[in-house]
């Protein structure tokens, strides 16, 4: 147990230290404050609108916009906590003081949640914030929550949602080891095959659509949306991603060379 704790620790060190690190966090930190802009803009549009063509405007939840992007560059921190050490060589270090590769990647594991978790909590929060600020008092469908206790179940799954983000981009990284090929894959997964789902039929959108991991933020939420699944269905899409992208990823890590 001592043994799991320690790296652990030191994990997070590494993680912190990481320049990389901070530099995903800043570019969630303007996916924010791009889609703060962008609420505000549709606020402008609809303060002007008349009142017959206000209702035919969208709910204005910033999550939708913002948080797959969020959930990208926090995904990259977990990818890189990986192939950061493949790139450089120091993987061959962090296994001679941790040679069991399985507790190694269990503990970047753990990290790569913790700041999955408190990355997507709080980057959430600041989209629920800001929102309400520019919504105030404007009702629906506009404003997705008549109340601020209504926001509770999508600011939850959202953080969910970035927090699975991040430990699959370890276990992408884990894999394919190449920072490039790890943060493509990841990108095309969060970012790409959402807009790509549009273009297909509406029954094969919907199918599709429903296991993407930025779509299973609403169901998790449950309420109103599109989607297939139920809460229970979006539980179980989120805890697949998980345990195939770690179980590939222990795989590979344990199986492979280093080099």
């Amino acid at each position: 147990m001592s043994t799991l704790q320690d790296t652990v620790a030191a994990e997070w060190i590494k993680i912190r230290s990481l320049r990389s690190t901070s530099a995903f966090l800043a570019g969630g930190v303007v996916a924010m404050l791009l889609g703060g802009l962008i609420l505000f803009l549709l606020v402008q549009s609809y303060d002007a609108a008349s009142a017959a063509d206000r209702l035919n405007y969208e709910t204005a939840d910033p999550t939708v916009v913002t948080m797959p992007f969020v959930a990208f560059f926090v995904g990259a921190i977990g990818a890189m906590s990986v192939t950061s050490e493949f790139t450089t060589g120091s993987i061959g270090a962090a296994l001679l003081a941790v040679p069991r590769r399985r507790v190694l990647l269990g503990a970047k594991a753990a990290v790569a949640a913790l700041v999955g978790g408190a990355a997507g909590a709080g980057f959430s929060l600041m989209a629920f914030a800001d929102a309400r600020l520019m919504l105030g008092n404007r009702p629906a469908p506009l404003n997705p929550w008549p109340r601020w206790t209504d926001a509770v179940p999508t600011v939850l799954a959202a953080a969910v949602v970035v927090l699975v983000t991040c430990v699959v981009g370890l276990g992408l990284g884990a894999v394919m080891r190449s920072t490039a090929a790890t943060l493509t894959t990841l990108g095309g997964l969060v970012l790409v095959a959402p807009i790509f789902a549009h273009f297909l039929p509406t029954t094969w959108q919907l199918r599709f659509g429903s296991i993407l991991l930025p779509n299973l933020a609403p169901q998790l939420a449950g309420g109103d949306h599109p989607w297939l699944l139920s809460q229970g269905g979006a539980v179980a899409a989120a805890a697949a991603y998980v345990v195939l992208a770690l179980g590939a990823g222990a795989v590979s890590f344990g199986r492979r060379d280093i080099s």
